[in-house]
């Protein structure tokens, strides 16, 4: 039986660990991002308030990863959304590396 996920964002910070192409989706990078801070999405259910000091793994558009030219240990901070009980995308449009 299939999962439904309700739509829901957050706004991540930290630090990638490691950024791989993606095994299935052949316009993205799987990035494991060591998380330092969480906050809410005005309107949103935030799925990731229990991020802050794990690792999680979540997926970027290819294209904008090379623009960012993204690698392990840049500083990033990227609003998220849960997509499935094991998957979870960055907004492209919110990514930006820090520091």
């Amino acid at each position: 039986m299939p999962v439904q996920v309700v739509e829901n964002w957050a706004l991540i910070k930290g630090k990638i660990v490691a950024i791989n192409p993606h095994g299935e989706l052949d316009q993205y990078m799987s990035a494991t991002v060591a998380v330092t801070e969480v906050d809410s999405w005005d309107g949103y259910p935030n799925l990731f308030s229990w991020a802050p000091g794990r690792e999680i793994t979540v997926n970027i558009p290819r294209a904008k990863a090379d623009e960012l030219s993204l690698s392990s240990g840049d500083l990033i901070s990227a609003r998220v959304r849960k997509a499935g009980p094991t998957s979870a995308f960055v907004d492209p449009d919110s990514l930006a590396k820090s520091g």
